[in-house]
């Protein structure tokens, strides 16, 4: 027991010598840097803080890993070098175009397990070298048990999106006229054990400690994968479609996993399993775009303003306020433009009552006291963005 404590010690340490965790920072700053640039260009402050693509994640990722790594030490999950520096290739590869959506597991592990299905096609005399004959004879029932998890967990933090983790933007629509959209996305880092053959260790890590299993030498090794998603919502409410994304990826992540069960029986199967996830994700989001192909939610209103943003730990955000709520008046005076809604806030001073029509057309109120040093604007950012009115004096325009 204690050679295995060590090992997992010694394991949980050498994380920092993948690439993928040095990835995970690095994607994570780039696409943090450019959401905080476009919110301070589109409403002039930031909303989010940094790296607020990872918040919300890690209880998920790591009962995940926890999950994988209990297959992995039961069945006997064996990885290899040239497995993971192919994983890592293909990582790199989909982080160019810096969006999320391609760090799913989907494309991750489907590119992968393709390239190694790729690889009994190439000349018999490159196929003679170790690196790729050890690629081939990864089984393909070991990425399909990751992709059915890794599936799972992208699930389950759509399913969790709550009205204020999603990320407000300000466009211009077909017409000219201002809109808004929400764009969802995550970044998680879900850290699994595996085996890590002997004959991949003592080349580059001699020191390595070792485990005695069924008569071979392993070591043990924490792969840190990444996954990701990423959506945009601009003809429904942010919410609706991200729990409508991961209700269709729960159940596809169902299907994924029964195929690759199959695969321990026939082995073709986990193949097939990572064909489907593949076709399901085309299938999932080309009708996420094709829902999006309406009237756009976030819209100005003749009765209000509606709300594209809330900044988070806000005094909107301790009220209730939701993005798409239409705020009709701030107390009782009817508001329909920024400038009306800052100067009716200083009508009670401290202390303000606010009507609002949610998404379905019910009307309700909200109400708090405002106390020094917190946000003066109560912490709201609205489709369209302020205007300096002018007011028609005695004398004409002034």
């Amino acid at each position: 027991m204690d050679v295995w404590l060590v090992e997992v010690l010694y394991g949980l340490g050498r994380i920092f010598t993948q690439p993928f965790i040095y990835m995970a920072i690095i994607m994570g700053a780039i696409v943090s840097r450019r959401r905080i640039k476009r919110e301070r260009k589109q409403f002039g402050i930031k909303i989010f803080n940094p790296f607020a693509e990872f918040q919300g994640t890690w209880g998920t990722a790591l009962v995940a890993g926890m999950v994988i790594s209990v297959f992995s030490l039961i069945g006997g999950m064996v990885v290899t070098w040239p497995l993971l520096l192919l994983v890592a290739a293909v990582t790199f590869i989909v982080s160019l175009p810096l969006k999320l959506k391609w760090y799913s597991s989907v494309y991750i592990i489907g590119i992968s397990s393709f390239v190694i299905f790729g690889l009994s096609y190439i000349p018999d005399k490159y196929q003679e070298l170790s690196w790729i004959s050890t690629l081939q004879s990864t089984p393909f029932s070991l990425l399909a048990v990751l992709l059915s998890v890794l599936l799972f967990v992208e699930a389950i933090l759509m399913l969790r999106t709550t009205p204020h983790q999603s990320f407000p933007e300000r466009i211009k629509g077909r017409r000219g006229m201002w809109i808004g959209q929400h764009r969802g996305r995550k970044l998680a880092v879900v850290p699994f054990l595996a085996f890590l053959p002997v004959g991949s260790i003592e080349p580059l890590f001699p020191w390595w400690p070792l485990l005695s299993v069924g008569g071979e030498s392993y070591g043990l090794i924490v792969i840190p994968f990444l996954t990701g998603w990423e959506w945009v919502a601009r003809g429904q409410s942010p919410v609706h479609a991200s729990k409508t994304i991961g209700r269709h990826i729960f159940l596809m992540a169902l299907v994924v996993t029964g195929v690759t069960i199959g695969g321990f029986y026939l082995p073709i199967l986990s193949l097939a399993a990572i064909a489907i996830a593949l076709a399901g994700r085309i299938v999932i989001y080309t009708s996420h775009r094709m829902r999006e192909d309406r009237k756009p939610f976030f819209t100005s209103h003749y009765r209000g303003l509606r709300i594209l943003g809330v900044l988070p730990g806000s005094p909107a955000e301790q009220m209730g306020l939701i993005p798409g709520e239409l705020i009709e008046r701030v107390n009782a005076l009817p508001v329909g433009t920024e400038n009306q809604f800052y100067e009716a806030l200083q009508v009670n001073g401290g202390f303000n009552k606010i009507e609002v029509r949610d998404e379905w057309g019910e009307n309700r109120y909200v109400q708090r006291a405002l106390y020094e040093g917190e946000h003066f604007e109560l912490g709201l950012v609205f489709v369209e963005p302020p205007t300096h009115e002018k007011s028609v004096g005695f004398f004409g325009q002034v």
